[in-house]
């Protein structure tokens, strides 16, 4: 679809951007938690710790939340694929759970690391 004005296309682009997040935490638990874990880092960070330090905690973590959104996204998609059980679509499952498990251990990291001052 063509726009006339290049302001639409950022209108509409940012509506389906935020259909997806709302989406997101209606159906998906893990990202339902997450958005309650970010809420609670910014707030948290906001009143304790300086903003360049919690600038880093809320963009460390809201790369979790785009992670999740990739995996429930590309989930979905294996679930329209097949819908038995196949040892690939599991496999492929399993490395998009590794991957936020990998993303959330390197935020406890940093985490730990900015509140003790490394």
């Amino acid at each position: 679809m063509r726009y006339r004005w290049p302001w639409q296309r950022l209108f509409h682009a940012t509506r389906y951007s935020l259909n997806g997040v709302w989406t997101a935490l209606r159906e998906e638990q893990a990202f339902a938690y997450e958005a309650i874990v970010f809420l609670g880092v910014c707030t948290v960070s906001a009143l304790f710790l300086p903003w360049g330090k919690a600038l880093l905690l809320a963009g460390a973590w809201l790369a979790v939340m785009a992670l999740e959104l990739i995996n429930g996204a590309v989930e979905q998609a294996f679930d329209l694929i097949d819908t038995h059980r196949r040892p690939e679509i599991k496999a492929g499952k399993d490395m998009l759970s590794a991957a936020v498990f990998l993303l959330v251990c390197f935020n406890i990291v940093l985490w730990a690391a900015v509140v003790v001052g490394l």
